[in-house]
């Protein structure tokens, strides 16, 4: 695995994950699907609908956890992001 990170130029090791999570764009907003192909301690790559347009910072629930990333880039649907806060277990 430590060669794939290095192979990747990567700071940490990537992990398939291919778990259904929501993203919600902003306090009060409508939740929407996403399914996250990837994650790191770092980052996430997920892969959305083709009606909604992940917005550059955005909140990532999953598995009873809430983080926060700010997208560094996308490519068609998928959008890979940079892990910016780990909020506490949700209730």
């Amino acid at each position: 695995m430590i060669w794939e990170t290095l192979g990747n130029r990567r700071r940490t090791v990537r992990r398939a994950l291919g778990h259904i999570a929501i993203i919600v764009a902003e306090p009060g907003a409508a939740p929407h699907y996403c399914f996250v192909i990837d994650i790191s301690d770092g980052g996430v790559r997920v892969s959305t609908s083709h009606d909604f347009d992940v917005p550059n910072q955005f909140t990532l629930r999953r598995a009873g956890k809430e983080a926060t990333y700010k997208v560094i880039w996308r490519q068609g649907r998928q959008v890979g992001a940079k892990l910016v806060r780990r909020a506490s277990r949700r209730a």
